[in-house]
């Protein structure tokens, strides 16, 4: 009997001490698929803002072309407007407007490479910062796209 006390006791304890863990244990599986959730649903959440802002940059590179279109008929209807320095500004203008369409072009696949491997990322933290990391990304590009463009809107203002 005496040697069942110990045991008994040496039980007891390890139970007392390996529930919370095994609690814990139980719990994970549930923290895991409910972060893997939330992870999932940021990851979407982001693809449609960037799908928004894509929309976005489509419009501003749309309205610049038209722009840039609108004074070159300028030119074609009244000659004597289209001076030489006017015409290569228009032409270096275009060149601009064609380099960023290709850019934005290459960074949207890029974009889709980069959230496709962070939705096969299984480490829930790593996962998140590739997340924060690749959200700053999106809004560095977004303003230096934002800022290209306004600065193509302003040289083709001055022309007019």
């Amino acid at each position: 009997m005496t040697l069942l006390r110990p045991v008994t006791a040496s039980l007891l304890l390890s139970i007392v001490l390996l529930a919370p863990t095994a609690r814990w244990a139980a719990t994970d599986p549930l923290r895991h698929e409910r972060t893997h959730v939330t992870q999932q649903q940021q990851i979407n959440e982001l693809n449609q803002r960037e799908q928004l802002e894509d929309l976005k940059r489509a419009q501003d590179l749309n309205q610049t072309q038209r722009q840039l279109d609108q004074l070159r008929q300028q030119d074609a209807i009244r000659p004597d407007l289209a001076a030489q320095p006017r015409t290569q500004q228009l032409s270096e203008t275009q060149k601009q407007l064609d380099q960023l369409k290709l850019e934005q072009q290459l960074n949207r696949v890029q974009q889709e490479l980069k959230l496709n491997a962070i939705k096969r990322e299984q480490h829930p933290l790593r996962r998140q910062e590739q997340l924060r990391e690749f959200q700053l990304q999106q809004q560095m590009q977004f303003l230096q796209e934002q800022s290209r463009t306004q600065r193509m809107q302003q040289d083709i203002n001055s022309l007019r």
